[in-house]
């Protein structure tokens, strides 16, 4: 096959990156994310369109792009079968933890939770989200963005104390814009740029004995998906049990300075006023008494809109919650499956030599550079990941040279078919 028309290993794919020019103005604040790799690992485009989008390459010959028409569909059929066995696992373990389940227990039929169901289910649900290309975000780094202000400047304090598990999940990275007002930007309009979160699970469970409020169990397991959540909002995707507004002593400060600094001049006119009238005694503390009150209101004001914020995005920003969580999962980590396998398989093909085969780093820098130029962002592809399924489906082989050495597209469609008919009858 030519290779003509898919974007070649060259200089700007070797060469070291070029060091970031800040572009951001004087008139914004930024929120980031510091020492992470904001390259993506999902691949962003739909797996109809990247099927189509192969076939349409104008090098292939007309007997390839019949065969690879045929290979797409038998491809998704094989991780689809795969994958709803996975859905069906899921769902057993988790019936007995799912807050939300309206279903009859049997006695004697229905699954009960036990001590160790939770931890079962975990291990099922981290798996599928490694597949799906969700990291786990550690705890260090929720309470660092717990912890740090947002806009508003408002600081969160987490209690992680409430729960037996707590784990986060992210994929994805972009960037949002907001235009806020504060103290820092002395109330006047301010353009703030925050590092996010395209996709945020959140699985937790509280403790045994927690009474965290109505309506919240201690013997279920919560799911919660979101979208494009700002590191720095982190307390907005975590249950109110968990975090609380801190108060900074620059707040503290603004609310008791009035007192403070006026205190030697308010003592002498309350000498004054206290010999004359009690009419003068109060216009003395009216000031500064006010200044505090104001601050102290501000301060709450502050809250009440960080809280309306969140209330506003949470309606719209929510993708699914509890068991939808699981099918919305299944779903993401069959199309990376899909996606990531036809990708590794179509390169081998098209930059393949059978006697001397391909080396693994050649086809990852293929692929990602050939990614690059369709979505225009930058992709970390895990090559190790994919080349692992063709392995395991009999559609490549790695030579004892490292080499990969790729499976004829007709030997490759009945070893699918083979492998759908043999997972089919095991299923």
């Amino acid at each position: 096959m030519a290779t003509d028309s898919l974007p070649p290993v060259g200089p700007e794919i070797e060469a070291e990156a070029e060091p970031a020019v800040d572009s951001h103005s004087a008139n914004e604040d930024v929120y980031g994310l510091h020492g992470v790799d904001l390259r993506e690992k999902a691949l962003p485009i739909r797996p109809g369109d990247l099927t189509r989008l192969l076939l349409a390459q104008p090098d292939l010959s007309d007997n390839d792009r019949r065969l690879l028409g045929k290979f797409g569909p038998r491809l998704g059929s094989f991780f689809h079968n795969e994958f709803y066995q996975r859905l069906r696992d899921l769902k057993e373990t988790y019936a007995a933890l799912d807050p939300d389940s309206d279903y009859a227990h049997i006695e004697g039929h229905s699954r009960v939770a036990t001590e160790t169901l939770d931890e079962e289910f975990l291990k099922l649900l981290e798996a599928t989200l490694e597949r799906a290309n969700y990291h786990r975000l550690r705890n260090d780094v929720i309470k660092e963005a717990i912890e740090a202000p947002n806009e508003l400047g408002l600081n969160y304090v987490p209690d992680f104390t409430l729960f037996e598990h707590l784990k986060v999940y992210a994929r994805g990275f972009t960037t949002l814009t907001r235009v806020s007002r504060n103290l820092k930007s002395k109330f006047r309009k301010r353009t703030a740029v925050l590092d996010a979160y395209q996709r945020l699970i959140v699985i937790l469970k509280f403790r045994e004995g927690i009474k965290p409020g109505p309506h919240v169990r201690s013997d279920a397991v919560y799911l919660r998906m979101f979208k494009d959540v700002p590191h720095v909002d982190m307390e907005m995707h975590l249950p109110e049990q968990g975090t609380r507004v801190k108060m900074r002593w620059v707040d503290k400060a603004q609310i008791a300075s009035p007192l403070m600094v006026g205190l030697p001049t308010v003592a002498a006119k309350l000498l004054i006023a206290a010999t004359l009238s009690p009419a003068l005694l109060g216009t003395a503390l009216f000031a500064p008494l006010s200044a505090g009150v104001n601050s102290f209101f501000g301060f709450q004001r502050a809250k009440q809109k960080h809280l309306s914020h969140m209330i506003r995005n949470l309606y719209y920003l929510t993708l699914a919650n509890n068991s939808s969580v699981l099918t919305r999962l299944i779903d993401s980590a069959e199309e990376e499956d899909y996606k990531e396998t036809l990708l590794s398989y179509f390169f081998l093909l098209q930059h393949h030599d059978p006697d001397s085969g391909l080396q693994p780093e050649v086809l990852d820098a293929k692929i990602e550079a050939f990614l690059k130029g369709v979505t225009g962002f930058e992709i970390n592809f895990e090559i190790e990941d994919a080349l692992s399924k063709l392995y395991r489906l009999g559609l490549a082989d790695l030579g004892t040279d490292g080499r990969i050495r790729v499976t004829p597209l007709e030997e490759a469609l009945v070893n699918l078919e083979r492998r759908w008919a043999k997972s089919y009858q095991t299923g």
